[in-house]
């Protein structure tokens, strides 16, 4: 598993938000490296404050027999919720980037808007 945290917005900006994602996917450390600001610093402005909790897992474990495979995923048991009250997002089976990288539409869409009522700004999300 890798551990991700990452800034949705600069480093130290009162608007930027936090998360931090567990994954089993070098695909999304990856992108989301390039996608968002991610990395101790990320730790150092957080300290004990807030920030949205993303598990996401490709849901195809490696074991004794079990072969690799190019782009594994598991689309008979795939799940993305949003826990919208925790400000917590959980994917399971996928490794398409929208369901997997976790910061961009399940948290910069779908928990943003939720935080944005909260605080009292507005969430958009732009193609």
């Amino acid at each position: 598993m890798y551990v991700i945290p990452f800034s949705m917005g600069p480093l130290g900006s009162p608007l930027a938000k936090i998360g931090i994602q567990l994954t089993d996917s070098e695909y999304v450390v990856s992108s989301m490296r390039i996608m968002t600001r991610v990395g101790k610093k990320v730790m150092d402005i957080l300290g004990d404050g807030h920030f949205v909790r993303c598990l996401h897992s490709v849901g195809y474990p490696l074991g004794p027999g079990r072969e690799d495979v190019p782009w594994p995923c598991n689309p008979e048991n795939l799940i993305v919720s949003h826990f919208p009250a925790t400000d917590e997002i959980i994917s399971f089976g996928s490794g398409y980037g929208g369901n997997s990288l976790l910061g961009k539409k399940c948290f910069a869409l779908r928990i943003a808007s939720t935080i944005a009522r909260r605080e009292g700004w507005l969430a958009e999300h732009m193609l």
